[in-house]
């Protein structure tokens, strides 16, 4: 017979009463930086072919090729940069 919590080693921040009592926080601060990823940069592919979408094998869905994409500050941003570097 198996492990008791085999099932729910997959589980980020566990269950129950001894679920993270960050789980709530951490999960708003991912969403957070990934608004924050779209909103303050360019984003383009690096060749030209098509992005695939085939899925590989394995519990999380992983992609058969991996994504690259090129990543540009937009222009509000860099003003932002510069102007933050220069205050310190």
């Amino acid at each position: 017979m198996g492990n008791v919590n085999e099932g729910c080693r997959f589980i980020p921040f566990g269950m129950g009463r001894r679920q993270c009592p960050g789980s709530g926080l951490a999960n708003r601060v991912v969403g957070m930086a990934l608004a924050s990823l779209i909103q303050c940069f360019e984003w383009e592919r690096v060749g030209e072919e098509l992005v695939g979408l085939s899925e590989g094998k394995g519990l999380t869905m992983p992609k058969d090729d991996p994504l690259e994409a090129m990543c540009k500050p937009r222009q509000i941003m860099s003003h932002f940069v510069q102007t933050t570097i220069d205050v310190q």
